[in-house]
């Protein structure tokens, strides 16, 4: 049985099918002549059927049954004809929730406007979502007292009734919460509801999240008891199991940049019930070797906010620089509107910069500064459109320490588009600026580099930026990077890469920038994406480089 539809749009097509006896059982191969005849004569009613609900209730349709090399088609030809429009309007609230924002909204953004077009799923979908919206907001006893849509086809006009009591607001109950692994206070700070609060089912669904995102337990269970309709109440249960207290991660890679390298953490969740946590890294790598601690108190909203003391130590290859250094830290780190985390921090630093066989200068300072950095991604593992921003400043005048004042700031963006389900696109950009009068008292851990896997591929790590005399990298006050990277899909969770880089380390802005350009494959992976290029040259007859790394797409 094939059926032919023609005349209206793809919407009101795929209706008239759903309708259509002929389409639901013409596929059927017992149909005899008579029943595929019965289903045909059916078949103007349900046409007409599945138009009216978007506002056709005087179609014209021309439709004939023949058999052709023994298959039944079956055709119609739709004339949809004046739509039926809305008159008038008449939608309202009242009782206690009255004056709800959420409420009010739902009606001031309905799509049922006077001189449109009816379409009653529009209908449909106001009175769900008032009656849904409603009691999310803990008025469970809301009801419609008229809910009415009138049609008047000859005059083709319609008027919507909706009138809605929404009865009480109910309230939350007791909140039962067992847990012996946090203090009263602290996990106060962490739920959103309260006993006698107003109830709110969005307000419910973050507590679980916050739970769980505290990282003191493994799972949570956020339910509601029956409610208590004499009290107006809504008891609340929540399960909660303890998280491991301590969590131990290694892990083993390789990167051209870093050649082979080793990595071991050690993480204490929760060292009591004020929830203070802990942490150690050590972090070994051809060219970088470091031991680092860290320590956690919460504060304010933990979730949001909270104290980081940390302190560490560093022997780091930096182009020909050799950087040793000794810090001790604290932070203040807070998430702030717009999803922007906020870090205020000051680092008291212990650095001994050689450049080659020289003599190696050494610097005690304090250097306080602020970063500022957003993450906003559809996916953070395999991101088909999202971007990341990040900014730092930080600076130290001789009053702490400097061998010379500096100021530096530090900017980076990275973006993810995406077309169709193969293609995606990568732009990622740096600028650095470095303000110092005397550059070679700037420690090594403060100049910027350029070169390597993830910067400007083609050249070997951190071998862009300015020389000495004896022709040894020694990094620049200022860095310019920019990329851009084109990603298809060929199979699996395998795809081709072709790409442009350009940047360097500079003395000064007008200094040349070195550009690059590439071929690559990538191998999208749990953990990462493995990045596998060929790259070269295009400002310096150099030959072709290659590049191995896992690193996230933001």
């Amino acid at each position: 049985m094939q059926v032919e539809i023609t005349g209206v749009d793809d919407e009101i097509e795929s209706n008239v099918r759903a309708m259509l006896g002929l389409v639901r059982f013409g596929a059927r191969e017992d149909l005899s002549e008579g029943a595929v005849r019965r289903l045909y004569r059916r078949s103007g009613d349900q046409v007409r059927a599945a138009l009216r609900p978007y506002g056709y209730y005087e179609p014209r349709i021309e439709s004939e049954l023949e058999r052709s090399d023994g298959d039944w088609v079956a055709r119609f030809s739709i004339a949809a004809g004046e739509p039926v429009e809305i008159a008038e309007v008449d939608v309202r609230i009242t009782g206690e929730g009255r004056d709800e924002s959420r409420l009010r909204a739902l009606i001031e953004n309905n799509p049922l406007r006077v001189g449109r077009r009816l379409r009653h799923p529009e209908y449909d979908q106001l009175r769900s979502r008032l009656q849904s919206t409603a009691a999310a907001l803990g008025y469970f006893q809301a009801r419609f007292e008229r809910h009415r849509l009138e049609v008047d086809p000859a005059a083709r006009s319609a008027r919507v009734v909706l009138h809605m009591q929404t009865g009480p607001r109910y309230r939350f109950g007791a909140i039962e919460l067992e847990q012996n692994i946090l203090e009263e206070e602290l996990l106060n700070r962490i739920l959103t509801i309260r006993e006698g609060q107003y109830y709110d089912a969005d307000a419910l669904l973050n507590t679980q999240y916050r739970l769980t995102d505290s990282l003191y337990f493994s799972n949570v269970l956020v339910e509601t008891r029956p409610r208590d309709e004499n009290e107006l109440e809504v008891p609340v249960r929540i399960e909660t199991s303890p998280a491991a207290r301590q969590r131990i991660r290694t892990g083993i890679g390789y990167a051209t940049d870093t050649r082979l390298r080793g990595i071991l953490n050690v993480d204490w969740r929760r060292l009591n019930k004020a929830g203070h946590s802990a942490g150690t890294k050590l972090r070994l790598a051809q060219n970088l070797s470091e031991l680092s601690g860290r320590y956690r108190i919460p504060i304010g909203d933990p979730i949001k906010e909270r104290l980081l003391f940390n302190t560490g130590y560093a022997q780091e290859e930096l182009a020909d620089l050799e950087s040793r250094r000794a810090s001790l830290g604290a932070s203040h780190v807070t998430m702030r509107g717009g999803g922007w985390q906020r870090r205020i921090y000051t680092e008291l630093l212990h650095e001994s910069t050689r450049v080659a066989a020289q003599p190696a200068v050494r610097d005690l300072l304090v250097i306080p500064g602020i970063s500022m950095e957003k993450l906003v991604a559809d996916d953070i593992l395999f991101p088909r459109k999202g971007f990341r921003a990040r900014g730092d400043l930080r600076g130290s005048p001789t009053l702490l320490g400097a061998s010379d004042s500096f100021l530096r700031i530090e900017l980076e963006a990275n973006r993810v588009d995406s077309i169709g389900e193969k293609w995606r696109f990568f732009s990622r950009s740096s600028l650095g600026i470095g303000l110092v009068d005397e550059f070679g008292t700037l420690p090594a851990s403060q100049r910027f580099f350029a070169g390597g896997d993830q910067s400007v591929r083609g050249y070997g790590f951190n071998t862009l930026g300015p020389r000495d005399a004896e022709g040894n990298v020694i990094g620049g006050r200022h860095l310019v990077f920019g990329s851009f990277e084109a990603e298809r899909l060929v199979w699996g969770r395998v795809a081709l890469a072709a790409f442009v880089d350009a940047g360097n380390a500079l003395d000064e802005f007008g200094d040349g920038l070195e550009v690059s350009a590439g071929l690559g494959v990538n191998v999208h992976t749990p953990v990462g994406t493995v990045r596998i290029s060929l790259a070269r040259s295009v400002t310096e007859s150099r030959g072709m480089r290659f590049h191995l790394t896992i690193r996230p797409d933001l």
